[in-house]
Formats: structure tokens, C-alpha cells, sequence
């Protein structure tokens, strides 16, 4: 669980998608809005719950879900 809230691929990641898209705009993109994929873990289709792309882990065994941040809910409240 330590290491899911541990997530700097995902800051590494959104970092390059945000400055890509940054260099776009600069050349003359019309670009309005970003999002991210999701705000919390949730199930996938084919994959379940074994991955997650939130930026808050949901902890699917416990009976009231509980949310915890990640690193890069911290990371993208301050961008």
C-alpha cells in the first residue's frame, strides 16, 4: 500500500503531458482544458482493481473504501 502512495512515475508522467502540451499551445494549439484520468482508484474492465490510476488509493478490502492521497494528489494540488 506504501508503495502505490508512492507514485512519481504518474508526477513524471503528468509533468511531461502538461509541459508537451504547454509546447502546443505555444505553437498555436488551441488547447482549453486538461484532465487527468481519474481522481481515484477504481475497477477497470479488464483488469479489476489491480490497477490504479487515481491520485487517491481506495482500499477496496476495507467496507467504507477508505482514500488516501498519493504523492501526486500532493504534487497536482500544488501545480
Amino acid at each position: 500500500h506504501n508503495s502505490t502512495l508512492q507514485d512519481s512515475e504518474r508526477v513524471e508522467y503528468t509533468q511531461g503531458y502538461i509541459g508537451a502540451m504547454l509546447n502546443a499551445i505555444k505553437n498555436g494549439s488551441d488547447t482549453r482544458g486538461y484532465f487527468l484520468w481519474s481522481v481515484i482508484d477504481l475497477y477497470e474492465l479488464l483488469a479489476g482493481y489491480e490497477n490504479s490510476f487515481g491520485l487517491y488509493y481506495v482500499n477496496f478490502s476495507d467496507p467504507n473504501l477508505k482514500r488516501s492521497p498519493k504523492l501526486s494528489a500532493s504534487w497536482y494540488t500544488g501545480f
